[in-house]
């Protein structure tokens, strides 16, 4: 189940049809000085709920309620009611930061109605990858995400494996699909980085910051801090993880090294680390992801013997219809 193959063909559809990168006219002319009606129409394209419904169907059964809508940017629903008040409230979660890097590059190549396609369909499938998870997006920063993992009815654990299984899968599609196609284009080295940490319930603080408005539902922490720098420290494509984060996983060795330098100095003597997380073999590990004869890894999310049921494949059947005879 290639499940970010839909946004994909969409980008494949923007960079083939963009009149600036088929007639290598890379200069700075207005998009005015094309055609490019076409952009609105390929945007209406780009899945939305219904491709999540379908794939959490698969995943989890027909007994998966569907998602009419997701929560607005800046509210947490268990924390919505802090919004526009002054109350405090003190409760962990686990944040996360991804961001997709050299992206600039892609406005010597296309037009700025591509450019923005293009990272529509990141964040697009970006979301797409959090909520399928359980996560909760918190703010869009360009074409980078920050969100939260956790909330008042999940375990800590729980929270922490969707957490890494989101991440994973948003470094893959970048690393392998997007990737791929850019490199066919000339365009050469567009990455993401990622930095994920948790704060336990007396590290951090929600509240409402702003005015009116103009404003979110958030948190103050260091943890939520921690995690864009450690962003800030990851590899090419790479998931970088605190320390606090891997102490609700029961096998690490295989997953995660740590680096040599701590990402925080407490000044009392103690120290924070952060880890590199090894997401490929992650995937792999756990059934998320599965290898071919040429040693590539190929998303395997929602795809398990155990799913194969013809009840739980109904959803996906219904939009085949001289395939679909259930009772």
């Amino acid at each position: 189940m290639d499940i970010f193959r839909p946004y994909l063909n969409v980008i494949k559809k923007a960079v083939n049809q963009d009149p600036k990168n088929s007639n290598r006219l890379f200069s700075n002319a207005p998009d005015e000085s094309y055609d490019l009606s076409y952009i609105q129409g390929l945007r209406n394209e780009l899945p939305g709920l219904e491709t999540l419904n379908e794939s959490r169907q698969l995943i989890k059964g027909l007994g998966s309620p569907l998602i009419t809508s997701l929560p607005r940017l800046g509210n947490h629903p268990d924390f919505s009611h802090l919004r526009s008040t002054t109350a405090t409230e003190k409760h962990w979660i686990i944040s996360a930061f991804v961001d997709v890097q050299k992206s600039t590059q892609l406005h010597n190549r296309f037009t700025l109605a591509t450019v923005a396609l293009i990272t529509e369909g990141i964040v697009k499938a970006s979301i797409f990858a959090v909520n399928l998870c359980g996560g909760y997006v918190h703010r869009i920063q360009g074409d980078g995400l920050m969100v939260y993992f956790g909330g008042k009815n999940i375990e800590k654990s729980q929270a922490t494996k969707d957490a890494l299984k989101a991440f994973a899968m948003i470094s893959f599609f970048v690393k392998n699909d997007l990737k791929d196609y850019f490199e066919s284009n000339g365009i050469k080295d567009i990455y993401t980085r990622s930095g994920i940490d948790l704060g336990h319930d007396n590290q951090v603080l929600w509240m409402y910051s702003g005015i009116g408005e103009s404003g979110e539902v958030t948190t103050c922490s260091l943890h939520t801090s921690l995690a864009p720098k450690m962003q800030a420290t990851a590899s090419s494509n790479g998931i970088v993880v605190g320390q606090y984060l891997i102490n609700q996983l029961t096998s690490v060795d295989k997953y995660f090294n740590r680096k040599s330098k701590p990402i925080w100095d407490y000044e009392d003597g103690r120290f924070y680390d952060h880890y590199d997380f090894n997401w490929e073999r992650y995937l792999v590990d756990n059934n998320f992801a599965v290898q071919n004869q040429t040693g590539d890894i190929l998303l395997n999310v929602g795809y398990n013997s155990k799913h194969l049921n013809p009840v739980n494949l109904s959803p996906i059947a219904k939009n085949s219809k001289p395939y679909f005879d259930f009772k």
